[in-house]
């Protein structure tokens, strides 16, 4: 008899070359489905944009909450209920305002908020053009400097 080295070989690679990407929770995937109401307003492409990408918008949630639990439960008291002492970025809030509430049930805004804390966002490459560009229009060097250095940084040229 041969004897199944396959087993081991199966468990060594998954050691030495993990998934790039996990699988979404089940509440995650439920999330995704309902995400588009959020794109609408989060989406990178759009000019002139009427909320920041989500990209940056996950950053700062995972920067300033303790876990999974925590970036959902702020994130979910933040979009029922806007507020300037709750927002997580003032820069966004200064030129785009705050966003409207969500009037969605809890569960539903716990699902995407799930979703948004476990999916992988492009960077918003898009968005960093589209932002140098009107700040150069508006007279805002200091601002297009930034932007600038965010797609240098991030993005593929």
């Amino acid at each position: 008899m041969i004897p199944n080295h396959c087993g081991l070989a199966t468990l060594v690679a998954t050691l030495l070359f993990p998934p790039l990407a996990t699988a979404l929770t089940p509440a995650a995937e439920e999330g995704k489905l309902l995400y588009p109401a959020c794109h609408v307003c989060h989406n990178p492409q759009m000019d002139p944009p009427l909320g920041p990408p989500m990209w940056g918008v996950k950053r700062r949630y995972q920067n300033g909450t303790l876990d999974e639990r925590d970036f959902v439960v702020s994130m979910v008291e933040f979009v029922k209920n806007p507020s300037l002492e709750r927002a997580i970025h003032d820069e966004a809030v200064a030129q785009m305002g705050l966003m409207p509430p969500m009037p969605l049930p809890d569960e539903m805004l716990e699902k995407i908020a799930a979703y948004i804390h476990e999916a992988e966002f492009p960077p918003p490459c898009d968005h960093w053009k589209i932002a140098v560009n009107r700040a150069i229009q508006r007279g805002d060097p200091g601002h297009a400097k930034k932007d600038q250095q965010m797609l240098e940084r991030f993005c593929k040229a």
